[in-house]
């Protein structure tokens, strides 16, 4: 599985376009959101008979890959609500290979379930020979942490995968704690052997870029993602997972966090990918779901981080990451209308 079908993971379309219309306030209609995504009359046309209309957005970095879709859904509101509060889309998601729900209070217990078996022989040797060097995503401190734990620990050693595997709950369970006392300003930057890079800046431009849209239309929301674990009203429901996935033919272990809000007339969901094991280094994702008829109408937009796309050919990188990542997205959607089906 690609690097990009793995961080194909829901989003919202229409919010990250531009300043709001000061003609708008409050919840938007589907016409409105169709007219903020800039559709045309044509490709409204084919959403509304349940194509999945996508697009490129606007990178503001070189390291970014950026895209939205939108479609029809026969599924009512009500249910699709009821879905991404208990974290169907994660579950449902084909590319999950394992997953669970971390809470405040036992998060560190939860992540026991976190384990690399003994048939995973080339990542436990990359974890006890790791290094800054960009194979893993870890600050200094947790790799000096992870040696360590496992510098007694041979590869070919009876408990090496048990080993590695609570060495690296520790690290987890160390991102989890900070993350849950300090939101975005808890995210250690990651060591590439010199380079410094920073997921927490990262998601907090993606922040930065949507305020303008969640201010006018839906605050509660945009604030409670914003400003986790400060803000947080009845109205939403935060919910931490771990997820496992294959990134590029590795195991990569994932934490995320999923903020739903339900209104009388729209579902927001925010998914943000606070750590990445390796390959690319963060996620923001929003999804805004609308009533259309008897159904939903599903906007989505996905921006995703990783320094697989700078560099010397990052012009050439970038344009095939795009093609890849909207690609992809096009073919979540359609899993997501199949899953909601059933």
């Amino acid at each position: 599985m690609s690097a990009f079908r793995s961080i194909a993971c829901l989003g919202l379309v229409m919010a990250l376009l531009g300043p709001p219309s000061p003609a708008l306030a409050g919840s938007l209609t589907f016409d409105e959101a169709v007219r903020l995504m800039g559709y045309s009359d044509k490709q409204k046309k084919a959403l509304m008979s349940g194509e999945i209309v996508a697009t490129d957005l606007s990178r503001t970095r070189e390291d970014q890959l950026f895209a939205a879709v939108g479609t029809r859904l026969d599924t009512p509101l009500p249910t699709m609500a009821e879905s991404a509060r208990k974290g169907r889309n994660i579950e449902n998601d084909p590319g999950t290979q394992a997953f669970g729900v971390l809470s405040a209070e036992g998060y560190r217990e939860e992540l026991e379930a976190v384990v690399f078996p003994e048939s995973a022989r080339s990542e436990i040797r990359r974890l006890l020979n790791v290094e800054a060097d960009g194979t893993f995503n870890l600050s200094k401190q947790e790799v000096e942490a992870l040696r360590g734990a496992l510098k007694d620990v041979e590869p070919g050693d009876a408990g090496a995968a048990a080993a590695a595997s609570k060495a690296y709950q520790d690290v987890l369970a160390g991102r989890v704690e900070a993350y849950l006392a300090k939101g975005l300003d808890g995210i250690p930057d990651y060591d590439h052997g010199g380079d410094s890079l920073k997921p927490g800046d990262q998601l907090r431009m993606m922040e930065q870029r949507s305020e303008a849209f969640f201010e006018e239309h839906y605050p509660e929301f945009g604030r409670a993602v914003a400003e986790f674990p400060k803000s947080q009203p009845d109205s939403v429901t935060n919910r931490l997972y771990w997820i496992k996935r294959d990134v590029e033919g590795r195991p990569a272990f994932i934490l995320a966090h999923q903020v739903v809000q339900e209104g009388e007339d729209y579902v927001l969901l925010s998914q943000r990918q606070f750590f990445v094991g390796h390959t690319y280094q963060s996620l923001q994702a929003y999804a805004l779901l609308l009533p259309l008829g008897n159904g939903s109408a599903l906007f989505f937009f996905n921006s995703a981080f990783t320094d697989k796309v700078a560099g010397l050919f990052s012009g050439v990188a970038q344009s095939v990451g795009q093609g890849r990542l909207r690609s992809d997205l096009q073919k979540y959607i359609e899993e997501v209308r199949e899953n909601s089906q059933q």
